[in-house]
């Protein structure tokens, strides 16, 4: 029988998640400004929290439960909540098990009077489809 050796410190994956991510805001056109807040559960599992404000004043508010799971980084529960300048909701992303007819079952995406299937997008997938929703209009 192998034992497992005990960790005595948090994970290195997912520091470099966290950074990753942060690196990932600072090289966007979009943000006017952006927090990451990190805080470990546990040795393998982290709380992953913040916001980013858009130039046209839209925000993005962001949960994330990752987990270290072997060498990869796994989110366990997200939530991207986007809303304009005046706190109405634009759309919000989660998987929270609350809509089981939806073919994608839990991943879906709110809108302002529907909700719909969607994949399982991750932070900056849904901070590039705002910039697409920001810089539409422009080039009108």
């Amino acid at each position: 029988m192998t034992r497992r050796k005990k960790l005595e410190k948090p994970s290195e994956i997912l520091k470099i998640y966290s950074e990753k991510l942060s690196q990932g805001f600072e090289n966007r056109l979009s943000p006017m400004s952006f927090e990451v807040n990190f805080s470990f559960r546990s040795l393998r599992t982290a709380f992953l929290t913040g916001f980013v404000v858009f130039r046209n004043g839209w925000m993005l508010q962001f949960d994330e439960i990752i987990q270290q799971q072997s060498n990869q980084v796994v989110r366990l529960k997200y939530r991207y909540h986007v809303m304009d300048k005046d706190k109405q909701l634009i759309f919000r992303y989660d998987n929270v098990a609350h809509f089981p007819k939806i073919k994608t079952h839990p991943h879906h995406k709110h809108l302002p009077n529907k909700v719909e299937q969607s994949s399982n997008p991750n932070l900056i997938d849904v901070i590039e489809e705002i910039e697409l929703k920001i810089i539409k209009p422009i080039n009108r």
